[in-house]
């Protein structure tokens, strides 16, 4: 049985780093909370929310903060805040020391400014990260580790070798005891039937085929027009991808052969471990999809781009694989794994355990590219209120 060297939290969950992270409450102190995290090394999540929004994107907002905070790969939260935003600075503390975790909060209009506010929170961070260093790692077994397994800038090698050589990680994480999670509903018209195929039950196989079908109507409702109208995108089809029905068979490759326990609303928690569906139906950069797995308490993402891609994500490392090996020797500075040796000659198997071993390797405290080259994207999901 595979293990790994994490962080056992205060609420029994699992972490494979220990992060202070900066999270703004609202837009107006995005620079303040950017200035913390440049003096001290913290991470900061910044957003262009937080103030006049109806009550469904506020909701979404602050879920999306929350979880921030209450992933197990962060040990502490500062909270920046003006003091007169719709965001609540007291609510969204109390829900994320409910996770165990320390948070300290800041507020512009009391501090007496931005200068006075940066100072403090520089020296709150320095604490939580003296703090920070007296948590060791231990042995734990795969059943804390949640994985997301995601594709994006794709061309023609990331169906035959880079999501393949995924689902063959998916299935030794899967048969260790971890779970993953999988997502990009975009991606799924075309083989929809095949997923729902590999649900656990009739009935949760019916869901998929529901939720692919509500994603097909209110995209025409929407827009007036067929999913199939950007999907593929522009880079894809330069990539050698011709239809949505091509880009979605090797989208799924990323799933492995393991059964699908069920469907996971935006924010909503892990159950149990196993292959699991996000729901995130949206529409837009790939970030999204991995803030998509953080807020599900994901560890880290398994990310496979054909054509090359820097992204990371605030609270957890991504993996950046491809399937081409051209791709890998032109942009290895932002490249983990190279799946394109199956291109070559390896294995699926063999390749696929290799990145099961390295994936073992980040979850233990190695570095990603992500992390590297300071890549902290988070951008809050939008969606039709589908929301736990």
């Amino acid at each position: 049985m595979s293990t790994i060297s994490a962080y056992r939290r205060a609420n029994d969950s699992v972490g494979i780093r220990n992060y202070i992270i900066v999270i703004s409450t609202v837009s107006c102190v995005n620079t303040v909370v950017s200035k913390i995290g440049l003096h001290t090394g913290a991470i900061p999540i910044t957003h262009e929310q937080g103030c006049v929004e109806f009550e469904d994107d506020h909701r979404q907002t602050v879920l999306a903060l929350m979880r921030a905070g209450q992933n197990p790969n962060v040990y502490g939260v500062i909270v920046v805040g003006l003091g007169c935003e719709q965001t609540s600075s007291k609510d969204l503390i109390e829900a994320i020391e409910s996770f165990g975790k320390p948070v300290k909060s800041l507020l512009v209009q009391q501090e007496g400014g931005s200068p006075e506010t940066i100072a403090k929170g520089i020296e709150l961070v320095r604490q939580l990260q003296k703090e920070s260093t007296e948590v060791i790692r231990e042995t734990e077994s795969l059943a804390g580790l949640v994985v997301g397994v995601q594709c994006g800038g794709s061309d023609w090698t990331t169906a035959i070798s880079g999501n393949t050589v995924i689902g063959r990680m998916t299935d030794l994480v899967i048969e260790n005891g971890g779970t993953v999670l999988m997502s990009e509903v975009f991606g799924f018209p075309g083989s929809e039937h095949i997923v729902a195929e590999r649900m656990i039950t009739h009935e949760k196989g019916v869901e998929v085929l529901k939720m692919v079908e509500e994603l097909r109507n209110d995209f025409l409702n929407d827009h007036g027009q067929t999913i199939e109208k950007i999907n593929p995108t522009e880079g894809n089809k330069a990539g050698g991808i011709t239809t949505l029905v091509e880009k979605s068979m090797g989208n799924i490759k990323k799933m492995g052969s393991s059964r699908i326990e069920g469907i996971l609303k935006l924010g909503e928690q892990v159950p149990y471990p196993g292959l699991w569906i996000v729901d995130a139906r949206v529409q837009g950069p790939d970030q999204f999809g991995t803030t998509g797995f953080a807020m599900a308490g994901a560890n880290v993402t398994v990310f496979s781009t054909g054509r090359g891609t820097p992204i990371g994500n605030a609270v957890m490392p991504v993996i950046k694989i491809t399937g081409n090996p051209k791709a890998y020797k032109r942009l290895e500075s932002i490249l983990d794994f190279n799946a394109g040796t199956v291109l070559e000659g390896k294995t699926i198997d063999s390749t696929g355990k290799e990145l099961y071993e390295f994936l073992l390797e980040v979850a233990s405290g190695k570095q990603t590219k992500s992390e590297i080259n300071e890549s902290f994207e988070f951008a809050i999901p939008r969606e039709k209120a589908r929301l736990t």
